[in-house]
């Protein structure tokens, strides 16, 4: 398996091309140096009505990411954090220019570009980047999960942890609050990780994580999971991206957390 742009040998099930794989992994790189000007420098920022930011750099590489899509799939559908659904069809590509503004803007290194494709309904495609330190996550559906640990690293299939006993566990991300679906979890050792931090299952930093997201933040982590033997679990114990909260386990440990989470 090789690196940015290069695509595993033959991938082309589930309506993605080695050409998709290979768009995402420009997009990504068109990203990440139309982003990284922007950080630790002074810009501007708005608030938008869900109360979330909004700067210079998220509309910058939005645009970029928007008139790749429009060149090379105009008849894909898109639909992007910033300015919403593009278009219709069977092909929806999902985006997040810039998932974790927030530290963005105070420079903080935990910040990245979402890219996932969905076809059919099914995330078939995902992208992941951490453009400071040049980490990149990436999967095709069947073909499994790749990760690169660092800039100019060679990709290297993706390990999740094996711990399988919840008492052994280390959970992270977005303690839940009483009554709410995930609550039980609280309980169980955490590990706090810094604001925004997605990829902490993914780099075997924890076991599970709770991540209150919208569809371009979950997209592309649900394949990541699932190809490298994890799980995406929804409030309602599927696997749905769009209706909040989500857990992302190490898939070890999803028989016991059903258990907790919903007992006979």
């Amino acid at each position: 398996m090789s690196g940015g742009g290069a695509t595993p040998h033959g991938i082309a099930a589930d309506g993605v091309t080695p050409e998709d794989l290979a768009l995402a992994h420009r997009m990504a790189d068109r990203a990440a140096e139309v982003a990284l000007p922007f950080f630790g420098a002074a810009s501007k920022s708005t608030i938008k009505s869900d109360g979330s930011p909004v700067g210079e750099a998220d509309l910058a590489v939005e645009r970029e990411l928007l008139a790749a899509l429009a060149s090379e799939r105009p008849d894909d559908a898109i639909l992007s954090e910033e300015s919403g659904t593009h278009g219709h069809g069977g092909r929806r590509w999902i985006i997040d220019p810039i998932d974790g503004t927030v530290p963005f803007l105070a420079g903080n290194p935990e910040w990245g570009t979402h890219i996932a494709l969905e076809v059919a309904g099914e995330i078939a495609l995902a992208v992941v980047t951490r453009p400071t330190d040049g980490r990149r996550w990436w999967a095709v559906k069947g073909d499994g999960a790749y990760v690169r640990p660092a800039a100019g690293a060679r990709d290297q299939p993706l390990e999740l942890t094996s711990v399988a006993d919840l008492d052994s566990a280390t959970v992270s991300g977005w303690r839940p609050d009483d009554g709410e679906r995930f609550a039980p979890l609280a309980a169980l050792r955490w590990r706090d990780v810094p604001l925004n931090d997605l990829t902490a299952v993914l780099d075997g930093r924890a076991d599970v994580m709770i991540i209150p997201g919208r569809p371009w933040d979950h997209a592309p982590f649900l394949l990541l999971l699932e190809e490298a033997g994890g799980s995406f679990i929804d409030t309602e114990g599927g696997r749905r991206i769009d209706i909040g909260p989500a857990l992302y386990t190490n898939g070890r440990l999803d028989e016991a957390i059903r258990r907790l989470l919903w007992p006979a």
